[in-house]
């Protein structure tokens, strides 16, 4: 079995493009702050993303029996050195909690860290007891928010947590990053759609919200040429975001419009973001890559995740609201302010922000 200097532990090659951003930043970090040559995910072999980013994935194209895989990340976890767990809202349940302390116990060294993660909401009081294991026992911990700070705070006061952020900030300092920033902009409005109703079993909410934002392109439209690109931020074929974009285009009339497939290359994204007047961002990482990129986002917040963003970075009330009950006035004011240049930038400056996400890496 090949060893590892870390072991990278998140939702990986999943075809998920705002995950694949946060494992390209954690292995970044691997690299810079824990000399990690020889780096593994927590994906299944072959992935496109894995392979892009030169690190091994160690989990099974498909189970061979029940466990197999958590089998695999066990084996990998005594072979690796180090075990860093990176971004995304990780911690909710007691099962999932469990494993990861497990790859703690079971790697070579006890410098381990999990870096821009949330924590909760919880499923049960058993899921924090067991979190609060974790903090104790993980060498650090950054919270990308401040609602998970006071969470671990309150249930492990004696663990080593900090205030952070979240790590894909600490990107738009990588030469591809830069890179990847296209030139010029197109006439054309970006919609990053999350389906997170269809699978809470509320369909109607997803195909209200996008009447509602059909509407107001359409409305826009008769005022103003521009075209409409749809991204899909996760491709996966069954959980993935095709389905709610193409019943979007199909509600769109005259507008000339395309749906972007998801693309194991999550700088691919940043240059379609970059290159938009504006974008209408569910997704949490579209809005994330929209304002690193400098490029006017209203944030459509469906989680607690997408509202701690909004408020860390200072965005602008006028250009955010709930997916719940969609306000189409507001949205149809706010898109017209970008239209016509009259957009309010975050407070929070991007290198400000890529310093909060190093320091997912300096606190320890």
């Amino acid at each position: 079995m090949k060893r590892f200097d870390a072991l990278l532990v998140g939702y990986y090659g999943m075809h998920n493009t705002g995950d694949d951003m946060l494992m390209a930043a954690a292995a970044a970090g691997a690299r810079r702050h824990l000399m990690a040559n020889n780096i593994a995910a927590t994906a299944a072999r072959g992935s496109d993303v894995c392979h892009a980013l030169n690190i091994s994935a160690i989990q099974s194209k498909k189970q061979k029996f029940r466990g197999h895989d958590r089998i695999l990340k066990y084996i990998a976890a005594t072979n690796s050195r180090h075990i860093v767990i990176g971004g995304g809202s990780v911690f909710h349940t007691a099962k999932d909690i469990r494993q990861k302390l497990q790859y703690l116990k079971l790697a070579g060294s006890n410098k381990h860290c999990a870096v821009g993660v949330g924590l909760g909401p919880f499923v049960d009081s058993e899921a924090e007891r067991v979190c609060a294991d974790f903090l104790n026992r993980c060498d650090f911990t950054g919270l990308r928010d401040r609602v998970s700070f006071d969470i671990a705070r309150s249930i492990a006061p004696n663990a080593n947590v900090a205030l952070t952020f979240d790590l894909a900030p600490g990107m738009s300092i990588e030469p591809d990053f830069v890179s990847a920033l296209a030139p010029n902009r197109d006439n054309a409005i970006g919609v990053a759609l999350c389906p997170v109703e269809r699978f809470s079993g509320d369909e109607n909410a997803e195909l209200h919200r996008n009447s509602v934002i059909a509407n107001t392109l359409n409305k826009l439209y008769k005022q103003e040429k521009f075209e409409v690109r749809l991204i899909d931020f996760n491709g996966h074929p069954d959980l993935g975001d095709h389905p709610v974009h193409q019943d979007l285009r199909q509600k769109l009339k005259n507008i000339p419009c395309e749906i972007i497939h998801y693309a194991a290359d999550p700088m691919r994204a940043v240059n379609q973001i970059s290159r938009l007047r504006g974008i209408l961002a569910m997704r949490l990482h579209a809005a994330v890559f929209a304002y690193l990129s400098g490029t006017p986002a209203i944030v459509l917040n469906y989680h607690p995740k997408c509202h701690n963003w909004c408020r860390d970075i200072g965005q602008s009330e006028d250009f955010g609201m709930d997916t719940i009950d969609i306000d189409g006035a507001k949205l149809e004011t706010s898109l017209a302010r970008i239209l016509a240049d009259d957009y309010t930038f975050p407070q929070l400056a991007i290198g400000a922000a890529a310093e909060k996400a190093m320091s997912n890496w300096s606190s320890y």
